[in-house]
């Protein structure tokens, strides 16, 4: 950012609270969406499940956090939303682990649920708890720097998921194997599930560190009485472009490293550089955000960048080689997840800071209906009409998410 703010000298959304976060969320990222995600479609894939069963497991986390959703704004407005960092923040290495430990697939779906239900309350409370840890005018500011963090740990994270099971390998009896087999590695894939789970743990000492945060230690009396009083339809229309924007994020994001090992036939290494290089992009393409939000507007700026995207997406779903398809790849998600950082504040800025959990909570149940859809749905899908075509089913759903900002935002 180019601009500081003139009473301070500091740069507009960072301070000393908001640097001890950013340190959590660069543990937290690294570890859970970046090694542990990268590597669990490869080594369920080692444990010889099929796709049906991959996208079966891939849609679980969904259904748990749609469950979760609505309770979960109750229990935060109760107990604090930093203590529920700290236990979903654990509760997500406990899943984590479980998941590598085993190959009996119950447990591995139990695992799942859990995942679902702790990441669902750690989406759900971050967003109000973030916007306490600084000014309201520098909002867009603070959520593009997290954005920032989050998507180059998830870049580093990626990175590394495809390159830990290699050097996994090479320390345990497997022959001295070069390049990683799936159905021969499984071993090397758990050992760096369990190193991800391990570091999902210590993301929690910054939060520790932080300490309190004013008017967040929770309120025995916030009950469903407050419930009542919520603007339910406000809400619901507010949230609605969460709903679009899980079922285009379900399409891709669990299967981009199958989609690119599949199309293109490259090494799980190199599906990892190429996610980590996705994710990098994601997290520079919104520190533009604030520019764009003062020419177009939060919302007039997320429905144009939106339209790009899904053009982008076409032209992913339409390459043949893989330069041209990553360079489309980059371009398509790193426009699209401008969304989380413009429509966060968006969401919290348009009301009264007693129903933003509740918000926040519905946001993530919208979210989690619609990527539940996806996930469960894509075993089928590609079996009837392939990757291409799902990418230009993505672009659809994309122009829609678009189309559903300008929309509800002009009845805000």
């Amino acid at each position: 950012m180019k601009y500081r703010s003139k009473r301070s000298g500091r740069v507009p959304g960072l301070n000393g609270r908001v640097l001890l976060f950013l340190c959590h969320s660069l543990l937290f990222h690294i570890a859970l969406l970046g090694i542990a995600d990268i590597l669990l479609n490869f080594y369920l894939v080692s444990i010889e499940y099929d796709t049906a069963t991959i996208s079966l497991l891939q849609s679980l986390p969904r259904l748990s956090g749609f469950l979760i959703g609505l309770p979960i704004g109750l229990i935060a407005n109760r107990v604090g939303n930093r203590r529920l960092i700290l236990l979903s923040t654990a509760g997500l290495a406990l899943s984590v682990a479980t998941t590598a430990l085993t190959e009996n697939l119950p447990i591995i779906a139990a695992s799942r649920f859990l995942w679902g239900a702790c990441f669902g309350a750690n989406q759900v409370v971050k967003p109000p708890f973030m916007v306490r840890l600084t000014d309201r005018s520098e909002h867009t500011a603070q959520f593009s720097y997290h954005n920032l963090v989050a998507m180059c740990a998830v870049a580093i994270g990626s990175v590394l998921g495809g390159l830990l099971p290699l050097v996994m390998s090479q320390a345990l009896p497997i022959a001295g194997t070069v390049e990683l087999r799936p159905e021969e590695m499984p071993m090397a894939y758990r050992i760096s599930i369990i190193c991800a789970a391990i570091l999902l743990l210590l993301s929690n000492l910054p939060i520790l560190a932080l300490g309190s945060v004013a008017a967040d230690e929770g309120d025995a009396r916030a009950g469903f009485g407050m419930w009542r009083s919520t603007p339910w339809r406000r809400v619901l229309r507010l949230t609605f472009p969460l709903f679009v924007f899980g079922i285009s994020g379900g399409l891709t994001f669990p299967f981009f490293n199958l989609i690119f090992r599949e199309l293109f036939g490259i090494a799980d290494s190199a599906v990892g550089s190429v996610i980590g290089l996705g994710w990098l992009v994601m997290g520079l393409m919104p520190l533009l955000n604030p520019a764009w939000e003062a020419r177009l507007g939060r919302a007039g700026a997320l429905t144009a960048l939106m339209l790009i995207s899904a053009a982008a997406f076409v032209g992913f779903s339409l390459s043949q080689g893989l330069a041209i398809a990553v360079a489309f790849y980059v371009l398509a998600i790193g426009l699209r997840n401008t969304m989380q950082p413009l429509f966060q504040p968006l969401l919290m800025d348009s009301l009264d800071v007693t129903y933003r959990n509740v918000a926040s909570s519905v946001g993530l149940v919208m979210w989690n209906i619609g990527w539940f859809i996806s996930t469960f749905s894509f075993g089928r899908l590609q079996s009837a009409i392939g990757y291409r075509n799902i990418m230009l089913l993505v672009a659809v759903f994309v122009v829609l998410n678009g189309l559903s900002i300008h929309i509800t935002a002009r009845r805000r």
